[in-house]
């Protein structure tokens, strides 16, 4: 029986700053605030979305999700929760689809025993919290493995998992290894044709790459990163819905298994991976396998930075075991369940079911400092850490960023000193880089804010944007008295007061606070600009027209001075929804002057304001509000100036049997 998979490993490392709870701005992410946020709109939000086109025009939008087997951890489901709920509907419609896999992507043969064990209970808890039932796969992370993770899996009820052909010594793509105890189950991919769809065209032409597949007998499985299909390969997703659309041969790891077994045997090859061409060394030494930077550029950082996590990591649970041993009856197993507590269980549930006593306040927060260091040295140990070309990488810094936050929270400060002498011998291939021990203070530690910083940061947001006089903003509850913020740490209970007499610098405050402090002054300023400019509108308009017959050596301030003035109101007339023939009005002002009015920041602005006004709007407001739109792109002499539609044809096709008027479709190119 011929039978298709295609699996889509879908990850990103935890990136929430743990001082803060929420990603600070990631620069090399832009136009977005971070990475999260790009590949959710090049690669999350369209294969939920993915549109089926035929001589240009939408016929079906098909989620991917539907059809694709995949796995999606905690770190990234924790933040498509928080961030895009919409999106975990979507993603929903599929879980009958999904695996698990462990916590937050630690190469599990390099971990002990007991942090193997909670990285694979934490994750089995987190796919249970969100897909509702109990896992019988699992992807392992860089599909690093060995006997004794094997053993542990099956041990914890997983009945299977996937891994590449040079990891199995096997005579078909679907055997039973034999372990210690019991066995588990394995899928073999087909590495040709992954290959050739990750890193080569092959998505490029969906129809081919489909008649290959019929060309193969039996089952063939496809194994590769789920942002191969949008992020890495653009429009990939629409490639995927093309062959879901036209073969009844595709099934899931989660379907084929429940009705079918292995009837052969294999054996795992220990301590290898799929992207390390020496086995699991690219996460311990350095061994040549390298993504990014420049040629010739080495990895002896791997091997210190490594070890001096280690180091750390073993001080840490020294330490943070013994101090909870005087107050819960198991610590290790309440470390186990301390998982429910990050899923949202509530803290004083867990406390009952784990403390020896009654325990104060303060035993509480200690209590929960602790687990809360075993947390994030957990996510120090992310596999992110140890990929990349440089120790200055990104995801270097935010492992370190997660270390600084566990001996800050276990008040080990000996083994953060211990920890700067590994990261010395640690080398940057950057020359004003050095080695790791500038990276931790250049760049982990500015990002280590204090409680103070968070409470400035509020104050300042208070001053300037309409949030509550009590709420939440990361992970911090806070709340305005008289002259003073008071804040609560969600994660470890503690409570902070502080005198609500703040300077304006931005500087020693979360980026993703300053940014909207910023953006806060910068609606005041166009405010009073634009009031300032209608003083003296009709001169300069005057000036304007007629500079051919009384040249002006102004000439130019005065246009880049009105051109500012009608995009400020412009963005200010989107931002609040007003009625689109304000819209019109001022654009066809920009028009009688020569002003190029629409750039990318206001195509931005009108793509958010379509979708708003499409929700609330009558039948015959939308079709002028997207005729007026689509006239805009036809005019529109730059790409990047182009209202983008995609979202609205979206919900218009979800909605389709809400819309009587069919000329919406045509003019969002959808099939009736």
């Amino acid at each position: 029986m011929r039978a298709f998979v295609i699996h889509g490993h879908f990850y990103q490392p935890f990136r929430e700053c743990p001082y803060v709870g929420e990603i600070l701005i990631e620069p090399s992410a832009f136009p977005f605030e971070n990475w999260n946020e790009r590949i959710y709109r090049e690669c999350y939000l369209p294969n939920a979305y993915a549109h089926y086109r035929v001589e240009g025009k939408t016929i079906q939008i098909v989620n991917n999700y539907k059809y694709l087997s995949f796995n999606m951890g905690w770190t990234l489901l924790y933040w498509i929760k928080n961030k895009h709920p919409e999106l975990l509907k979507k993603i929903m419609e599929g879980s009958k689809n999904a695996i698990a896999t462990s916590f937050n992507h630690t190469i599990l043969p390099l971990d002990p025993d007991d942090d193997k064990l909670i990285q694979i209970k934490w994750g089995i808890r987190a796919y249970k919290h969100f897909f509702g039932k109990e896992p019988q796969g699992f992807w392992l992370p860089e599909l690093a493995v060995d006997k004794k993770t094997l053993q542990l899996l099956s041990d914890n009820g997983i009945r299977y998992t996937i891994l590449a052909p040079h990891q199995v010594i096997a005579n078909n793509n679907f055997v039973r290894v034999p372990l210690e105890k019991s066995y588990i189950d394995v899928f073999v991919y087909d590495s040709h044709l992954s290959h050739q769809i990750a890193f080569e065209r092959a998505l490029e032409e969906a129809k081919r790459l489909l008649d290959t597949l019929y060309k193969k007998e039996g089952l063939t499985v496809i194994a590769l990163d789920g942002e191969t299909f949008g992020h890495h390969k653009k429009f990939g997703e629409m490639g995927l819905a093309y062959m879901f659309l036209h073969s009844s041969h595709f099934t899931t790891l989660e379907e084929y298994y429940t009705l079918h077994k292995p009837e052969h045997k294999g054996t795992i090859v220990e301590n290898t991976s799929w992207s390390c061409a020496h086995g699991i060394m690219r996460w311990q030494d350095d061994c040549g396998c390298s993504t990014g930077g420049e040629p010739g550029w080495h990895q002896k950082w791997r091997k210190p930075l490594r070890e001096g996590l280690e180091y750390v990591r073993s001080q840490l649970k020294e330490k943070v075991y013994n101090q909870l041993g005087k107050y819960l009856t198991d610590p290790y197993q309440a470390a186990l369940d301390f998982v429910d507590v990050i899923l949202g269980k509530d803290k004083e549930e867990f406390i009952k079911e784990h403390a020896k006593k009654d325990l104060s306040y303060e035993e509480k927060v200690e209590i929960f400092r602790y687990l809360n260091a075993i947390k994030y040295m957990q996510l120090a140990f992310s596999s992110d850490g140890w990929f990349f070309a440089e120790v200055s990488g990104l995801e270097t810094i935010k492992n370190l960023l997660f270390v600084k936050r566990a001996i800050d929270l276990a008040e080990i400060e000996y083994a953060e000193t211990r920890l700067l002498e590994y990261l010395q011998e640690a080398p940057s291939n950057i020359p004003q880089v050095g080695n790791g021990k500038t990276v931790w203070v250049k760049y982990v530690i500015p990002q280590a804010h204090e409680p103070y910083s968070i409470a400035k940061g509020i104050y300042l947001i208070s001053s300037l944007d309409s949030i509550e006089r009590s709420g939440k903003l990361g992970k911090w509850e806070y709340s305005f008295n008289k002259d003073s913020i008071k804040l609560k740490d969600t994660e470890t209970l503690e409570e902070f007061i502080f005198q609500a007499s703040f300077d304006k610098n931005t500087k020693d405050i979360p980026s993703i606070f300053a940014k909207r402090v910023q953006e806060g002054y910068l609606r005041r300023y166009m405010d009073e600009r634009v009031a300032l400019f209608e003083n003296y509108k009709s001169v300069y308009k005057d000036m304007l027209k007629n500079l051919k017959n009384i040249p002006s050596i102004f000439g130019n301030y005065i246009r880049l001075e009105y051109a500012n003035y009608l995009r400020f109101k412009l963005y200010k007339t989107i931002e609040k929804c007003k009625d689109v023939q304000e819209i019109k009005s001022i654009v066809e002002e920009a028009k009688d002057l020569n002003i190029e009015l629409i750039d990318e920041y206001i195509a931005d602005a009108l793509s958010y304001y379509v979708m708003e006004k499409i929700k609330k709007s009558t039948e015959k407001e939308i079709f002028s509000i997207i005729e007026y739109i689509q006239e805009l792109n036809v005019q529109a002499k730059d790409y990047k100036n182009v209202v983008n539609l995609w979202e609205v044809q979206n919900y218009v096709w979800e909605n389709r049997n809400k819309f009587a008027d069919k000329n919406i479709f045509r003019l969002l190119n959808l099939a009736l």
